[in-house]
């Protein structure tokens, strides 16, 4: 598969980069609870927690990573430094990957995390999750929903469900949804709701969303009291 352009080559992957460097007084310890989120055919999305000791400010996050049987070792940056998860794709199904992260500050890389194995998923034709989902309670009853189409959609995309759940009692609506925004309306008013979609295809329904947590607004103020009348009583 084509190698990403943020990817960079390494010839093998038996030294961690902080073992070339003795300054590790400056350098930051290993981003902890590195974990594969989301798993899929052709890509794994990893999060993790920041290092415990940065030795001042990441900037950078690198994932390392390499396929069972292959001596060579590929990597991909986070774009901003406060990223803590990243999506690695260009991945072939049913493979076991190695994945390790380094955090990289002012004075370069720091001490990588334990690798941890990964296998991707046999060959699905089913849509990937939407990305970049979002929610704003535009009314104490109605919340606007946006989206983008998933970035592997494995085939045209059909439509999408939205999976509606009050919080407060567990109980949820599903519902049909063209285009890439919808209005949900005939909600309580200040209610928190769990929102989550899934693109489907002619070969079924995708990977779900994670839940997205939305409140609707309260009572919109009344308008001023009329016909008020004031009496002024003077305390001398």
């Amino acid at each position: 598969p084509k190698t990403p352009t943020t990817s960079t080559s390494l010839t093998d992957s038996s030294p961690s980069p902080s073992l070339a460097i003795p300054s590790s007084s400056i350098l930051p310890s290993a981003p902890r609870d590195v974990v594969p989120v989301l798993v899929s055919s052709r890509f794994v999305r990893l999060s993790w927690r920041p290092p415990a000791e940065p030795k001042g400010n990441v900037q950078t996050y690198a994932v390392y990573f390499s396929r069972d049987g292959v001596n060579r070792e590929r990597a991909l940056n986070t774009s901003q430094s406060g990223l803590l998860q990243l999506t690695v794709g260009n991945l072939k199904p049913e493979e076991t990957y190695s994945f390790r992260v380094v955090a990289y500050n002012e004075w370069g890389p720091g001490e990588s995390s334990q690798p941890i194995k990964v296998a991707t998923q046999p060959e699905l034709q089913v849509p990937g999750p939407v990305e970049n989902l979002r929610a704003v309670s535009t009314s104490p009853t109605s919340v606007l929903i946006t989206w983008e189409p998933p970035a592997y959609a494995n085939g045209p995309v059909q439509g999408y469900r939205l999976y509606c759940t009050e919080v407060a009692t567990g109980k949820e609506q599903n519902i049909e949804v063209d285009g890439l925004s919808y209005k949900l309306e005939g909600l309580k008013k200040f209610t928190e709701y769990t929102l989550r979609f899934l693109a489907y295809n002619r070969y079924g329904s995708g990977v779900s969303s994670e839940d997205l947590t939305v409140r609707t607004l309260s009572d919109v103020p009344s308008a001023m009291p009329q016909n008020v009348s004031l009496e002024v009583v003077n305390s001398k």
